[in-house]
């Protein structure tokens, strides 16, 4: 900081940098603006020191900052084996159903599986490894990736790849990863193929050759629409034999709105609900398939394909139905060579299962000229704005419209036969048209809606 020293009258300032003094006169009697003196001479010096200083702390806390880097780097992080159940632990992760976490577990361990079958089990010192996700590279990734192109479909890739992402992306920081390899992983363009309904024929067989549970299961899918999920966990809770109603709310939906669907029973699933005795009617309508559709939906789905194809319903292009597996057979007996079959590339979509019921359902009533918000207000509707706007369809109309479905449990040829009963069908569809147009009437579309009910109501005189 130096010194002042009073020589005559005139202060001096003295200061040393580097063992070397230096002297120079304020030219000042007064001590005040002398020592503003000495600051203004010093202050070069003070401040590369201080500058030299801070250069030297720097350093020094860089390399503390390596060494504490290196000793958290050198601490254990989370195991590829341990990390599905480290993500299922995080409060940050997207709050999804029981269904959707099944499947993700499922997509995580085939990559747990895969990872740890390609690496080795233990070092050179006979010391087993423990992999971890920050050891999972951009080419461990890749390899990955290519690995499972071989085996699924694009969608199913897709969704594996977005699935290994998002775990990554939610254990970040108390894994230490310094990347994301799914991230840069190009996903894969596909075309969507919806499930084909079944013919009036089709679900008599499948009805048929059913048994027990799965009778009922393939019914609630014909009578009611609702999906696999929803279908076989299906509690006595939700269904009212006395008011003739099944009401529940979608698992699909149940995240985003807790908007119900009721649904009439249909007069086949009514009858068949009825026989199961009344002390059995607690918890699950169907508790063997309910248990195996939670221990993996995929089984019960499978389940429904294999009936199908018993009944010579093909599922998809590359799965033998009991007719095409008996022609085959027999051909090899007699030593005939069958035209092979057309079959698909990879991994064959899926053209009927049991979402082929919902589509069943929905054809059905259009077949049976239900109006499409009666058909919509039945199966539940996943946009909420769309949901409200079919709120308005009333309970009567919905069991109008149930009511014209086939009784697809009685012999083919009866399935589709005229009775005297028929005329009584149509004129109930037509009530149900008109009071649904009544309930949408509004000040703008009244003069289009009065033309429709004239319509209406000409066409129900004559077939009454």
């Amino acid at each position: 900081m130096g010194s002042l020293t009073l020589r005559g009258n005139k202060w001096v300032a003295r200061w040393v940098v580097n063992g070397k003094i230096h002297v120079r006169s304020t030219k000042t009697d007064d001590k005040a603006l002398a020592e503003e003196k000495l600051k203004e001479y010093t202050a070069p010096t003070r401040l590369g020191s201080e500058a030299e200083a801070l250069e030297v702390l720097a350093v020094k806390i860089g390399r503390r900052k390596a060494e504490v880097a290196k000793f958290e780097d050198s601490k254990p992080a989370i195991e590829i084996i341990s990390g599905w159940q480290e993500y299922l632990d995080q409060h940050n992760r997207p709050d999804s159903g029981e269904a959707t976490l099944r499947q993700y577990e499922f997509q995580y361990e085939a990559f747990s599986k895969w990872f740890l079958d390609n690496h080795p089990k233990t070092g050179s010192d006979g010391v087993g490894i423990r992999y971890e996700l920050r050891h999972v590279t951009q080419d461990e990734a890749d390899r990955y990736a290519g690995y499972l192109l071989k085996k699924v479909s694009a969608s199913t890739f897709n969704r594996h790849m977005n699935l290994l992402a998002l775990v990554w992306r939610v254990l970040k920081k108390k894994a230490r990863l310094s990347e994301n390899p799914w991230e840069s992983i190009e996903r894969k363009r596909f075309k969507v193929r919806s499930r084909r309904e079944l013919t009036v024929d089709e679900l008599g067989r499948v009805i048929a050759a059913a048994q027990g549970e799965m009778k009922l299961l393939l019914a609630i899918g014909i009578y009611c629409g609702l999906r696999l999920g929803d279908a076989a966990a299906l509690d006595w809770g939700s269904v009212d034999i006395a008011k003739g109603i099944i009401s529940l709310v979608p698992m699909k939906t149940a995240r985003r709105s807790q908007k119900r669907v009721t649904i009439p029973i249909h007069s086949t699933l009514h009858a068949m609900l009825a026989e199961i005795p009344r002390e059995q009617r607690v918890g699950p309508v169907m508790p063997n398939l309910k248990a195996r559709w939670e221990s993996f939906n995929g089984a019960l789905a499978r389940d429904v394909e294999t009936l199908f194809l018993s009944v010579d319903i093909k599922t998809n292009a590359n799965a033998l139905t009991a007719s095409e597996k008996a022609a085959m057979e027999q051909a090899k007996k007699d030593g005939k060579e069958l035209p092979p079959l057309k079959r698909a590339i990879g991994r064959a979509s899926a053209d009927c299962g049991y979402h082929s019921l919902r589509h069943t359902f929905v054809s059905l009533c259009a077949a049976g000229g239900v109006p499409q918000s009666v058909v919509q207000s039945l199966v539940g509707h996943g946009s909420p704005a769309m949901t409200q706007h079919y709120t308005h369809i009333g309970l009567e109309t919905a069991k109008h419209a149930v009511a014209l479905l086939p009784d697809v449990t009685k012999e083919p040829e009866l399935i589709g036969a005229k009775s005297e009963s028929a005329p009584v069908a149509k004129a109930a569809l037509d009530i149900a048209a008109l009071a649904t147009t009544l309930t949408n009437m509004t000040s703008k579309s009244w003069k289009a809606d009065r033309d429709k009910l004239l319509e209406l109501l000409g066409a129900a005189s004559v077939s009454v």
